[in-house]
């Protein structure tokens, strides 16, 4: 069994984050006055880059671009932070990204900790590349896996697109691309939007 947690397990909280504020957040972010914030929002622009420029499904676009940004909305701040799979149940957010974004991008959102932990078991490139508290990060969420856990993995719905994300990040997403800016990416978050 991999290492995350069922979702009943939890006493889920609630995200009151709106979705009007997350538009607010992603338009301003960039321009945020504390520079870790805007650096989110950068890095979370050459991610959705990197999935536009392979011209991959709305959902895996808008998963890319929200990824770094649910950081802020699963601590419930506006401060760049750890997060994990755990946390983005404890919180409610991912429960709020399932309503109104649908469970392709929750789950791929989700499935990070553990795509980085499959790619750095079965790649020992991409764990050799990762920085120090990164490598800390996959070994504190289970280590590397065993066969029985890659193989429920790879079964996982969104598995594919998870893995996708947490290898542009370790390409440096986007470095060789031309990065839009923010109004580029909103009618994809629009699009992908469950009104």
């Amino acid at each position: 069994m991999i290492a995350i947690r069922d979702r009943g397990f939890h006493q889920v909280g609630t995200c009151s984050f709106s979705v009007s504020q997350l538009f607010e957040l992603l338009r301003s972010g960039d321009n945020h006055w504390d520079l870790s914030v805007s650096n989110i929002f950068f890095q979370a622009r050459q991610l959705a880059a990197s999935a536009v420029s392979e011209n991959s499904e709305t959902s895996l676009i808008v998963a890319a671009l929200l990824f770094r940004p649910c950081q802020m909305l699963a601590s419930g701040s506006f401060q760049a932070g750890d997060w994990t799979s755990d946390s983005l149940l404890e919180t409610g957010t991912y429960d709020w990204l399932d309503k109104n974004f649908g469970s392709e991008v929750a789950e791929t959102i989700r499935l990070q900790p553990i795509a980085k932990r499959f790619l750095a078991t079965v790649v020992p490139q991409y764990f050799n590349h990762l920085n120090t508290s990164e490598q800390k990060n996959v070994l504190s969420d289970g280590g590397f896996m065993t066969a029985s856990e890659r193989m429920t993995f790879g079964n996982l719905r969104c598995h594919s697109h998870a893995m996708k994300i947490a290898s542009w990040m370790d390409r440096g997403a986007g470095r060789y691309l031309e990065i839009p800016k923010m109004d580029f990416f909103i009618p994809f978050v629009e699009h992908s939007f469950l009104s």
